[in-house]
């Protein structure tokens, strides 16, 4: 939008010289007066919303009181000058704005080749405002062919896509000096008209009208700006809110999901957002495919979508050519072989054709803003050891509409964090009374059992292991391989990664080198809330197996088929 409005300002200026040339100067004026205007809302652009220009407010303030300052030097410096009388005072004060505003791009993004260009393009401009009254001739025309190549040059530049590239906007407090200078602003105009009304005749109407509508348009659009800003974090206030409470109440991850995605639809406009991935652990992350975080810890980084997996594509438009094996946008191997005699190819209208849909495309994208892709890993230095597995909530969307609420969404991702790490050790804290009741309900009892965590270490082991192996106490950081003989390992490894049920034999070693032969019976029980883990039970496959443990009691008999359910004299004795 900026760049379109710099066009239309330059044809403005374009018709406004025909017009000149034929000696319509009412009209000249009047188009040179909409160049001004579509300029000024051009460089508006340029700093709206989180653009290069963080600081837009303590621009707008001093714009409004340079057009206030130029107003009080044309009146009562250079009104009364009969040789720069013939300067209009509504160009060289628009001039010397726009050089303001383009100094100050050139000054927020440094070394940008098409902020340099505009900077240029400006001060031709008022070059010739100032030289071609003064000295009518080819020569004196020079600033305006300066500006019309110049500003052409920057919008072909590739550096002009910076000065639109949305910035983290900067909270800007209220400070009583820029609220005095910003009312000395609107006051100067009627004050200078006030003045010259008292002296008897006003002769300065049209610069004092001029200079009266700017700074009351910025002082206009600064309060607007300050509604805006105001409004948006009253939202972003009651959002965070909404968000703590449902956190604090969430007792499981699913809980937390919900949470967050509800808080980021409070936080974001509707068609903000593409995509929310809510990726509890690091196991969850790495499925997105994303790029490596820059080094160094970061509470957010972004990543840029142009060839990133975490967006989708968007639909070919109508009409498109689909991608083949030889690549997209190209037909394929048989269809270049045969080509359809009754239709020649054009390879011009083709190229057209293409080319109109690549612009539409562009256009599309442009519309709907830069995409980009924010992830704001959930981590809490404090609390890393109780949920040390990291994670991320990543978010797909305008980058504008992100960089606005790049601080909320940290605050969001750190207060999920916090949900998470507690219910981690709520989890934990019940796993250790459960672990506890166990111990003391079977501490006398002759099974042999294992409570293993994901990653395999022991969490609770009955005491009749510690008496099969001999050993009254295991390390805390032991795990089922450290116990088994190292040429069972492998099938350890492999039985505990593949997840699932079954039974094993392998050899546990005891202090004195001396093996047992056991026969493990695993089950997967990670998806359990109260046991997240594997429970062993090992039987020692020395002594003799009682089949009568096998035997169903009298209550399952009329369960189970016919041919099991008959009458025995095992049965009789038994029960």
């Amino acid at each position: 939008m900026p760049w379109l409005l710099l066009a239309g300002a330059i044809a403005a200026l374009a018709i406004g010289d025909v017009f000149f040339a034929f000696d319509e100067m009412a009209v000249a004026t009047g188009f040179y007066l909409a160049m001004f205007v579509l300029v000024a809302g051009a460089l508006l652009q340029f700093t709206q919303g989180g653009s290069v220009i963080v600081d837009r407010a303590r621009l707008i303030d001093m714009l409004a009181f340079a057009c206030a300052a130029l107003l009080v030097v044309w009146v009562f410096v250079i009104g009364d000058n009969t040789f720069l009388g013939e300067v209009s005072p509504s160009d060289v004060i628009g001039s010397l704005l726009l050089i303001a505003v383009a100094a100050r791009l050139t000054l927020a993004v440094p070394r940008n080749v098409s902020a340099m260009l505009l900077l240029v393009g400006s001060i031709g401009l008022l070059s010739g405002d100032v030289l071609y009254p003064l000295f009518p001739g080819e020569a004196a025309e020079t600033g305006f062919r300066v500006l019309y190549v110049t500003w052409g040059l920057a919008a072909l530049h590739p550096s002009m896509v910076r000065l639109t590239q949305p910035m983290t906007p900067r909270t800007t407090g209220w400070h009583g000096r820029w609220a005095a200078l910003l009312g000395a602003s609107v006051a100067t105009p009627p004050a200078v008209l006030l003045i010259e009304a008292l002296q008897g005749e006003v002769n300065d109407g049209v610069p004092i009208a001029i200079a009266g509508a700017i700074t009351l348009t910025l002082t206009i659009t600064r309060l607007a700006d300050s509604a805006t800003l105001n409004s948006r974090a009253l939202a972003r206030e009651r959002g965070l809110r909404g968000a703590s409470t449902a956190l604090v109440s969430a007792a499981d991850v699913s809980a937390v999901d919900e949470a967050l995605r509800n808080a980021v639809a409070a936080l974001l406009p509707r068609d903000a957002v593409r995509r929310v991935v809510f990726a509890p652990d690091d196991r969850h992350l790495a499925a997105e495919h994303l790029p490596p975080p820059p080094p160094g810890r970061r509470r957010t980084w972004w990543v840029d979508n142009g060839d990133t997996s975490a967006v989708e594509p968007s639909a070919p438009l109508p009409g498109a050519s689909l991608p083949t094996a030889d690549g997209p946008g190209h037909p394929s191997a048989d269809a270049v072989a045969k080509p359809d005699s009754a239709t020649p190819p054009r390879p011009s209208r083709t190229r057209l054709t293409h080319r109109l849909r690549e612009w539409l495309r562009t256009s599309s994208a442009a519309g709907t803003g830069e995409q980009a892709t924010l992830v704001c890993p959930l981590w809490l230095e404090p609390l890393a050891v109780a949920r040390p597995s990291g994670g991320a909530l990543v978010l797909t969307g305008r980058r504008d509409a992100l960089s606005a609420a790049h601080d909320a969404l940290e605050v969001l991702a750190g207060q999920a964090a916090m949900a998470l790490d507690r219910i981690s050790l709520v989890e934990a804290v019940g796993r250790r009374d459960s672990d506890l009741y166990l111990r003391t309900v079977i501490s006398n009892t002759a099974d042999l059992m294992l409570v293993l965590d994901e990653d395999q270490r022991i969490r609770y082991a009955s005491p009749a292991l510690h008496e099969l192996l001999g050993d009254d106490e295991l390390s805390p950081l032991a795990t089922l391989e450290d116990l088994v003989h190292p040429d069972d390992r492998g099938q350890i490894r492999r039985a505990f990664t593949t997840g699932g049920d079954g039974t094993m034999f392998c050899a546990l070693r005891r202090p004195d080198h001396s093996q047992v032969l056991v026969e493990a019976t695993y089950r997967d029980l990670r998806g359990d809330r109260l046991v997240q883990g594997f429970v062993v039970t090992m039987r020692n496959a020395a002594e003799p197996r009682n089949t009568l443990d096998n035997t169903p009691h009298r209550e399952q008999l009329d369960l189970l088929p016919a041919w099991i359910n008959r009458r025995s004299a095992q049965h009789k004795f038994r029960y």
